[in-house]
């Protein structure tokens, strides 16, 4: 996955209260329904974060894990 998805989603989920919703309940729907394709190696990463932590938290744990 690009850098450039990667932020896409973290806009996202920072942004849209239906996506982070969405995202939380199948994350890999809610990428691939903004546009992003996850392979399963993607998916596992992005299931691991812990969703309770505050948006800046995620932004960073995300961005790790893709970049």
């Amino acid at each position: 996955m690009s850098y450039e998805a990667v932020g896409k989603l973290v806009d996202l989920w920072m942004s849209d209260p239906g996506f982070r919703a969405q995202a939380k309940k199948d994350p890999r729907a809610a990428a691939r329904k903004a546009g992003v394709e996850l392979n399963d190696e993607e998916l596992t990463a992005l299931s691991s974060v812990d969703l309770s932590l505050s948006d800046e938290q995620l932004q960073a744990r995300i961005s790790k894990f893709f970049s």
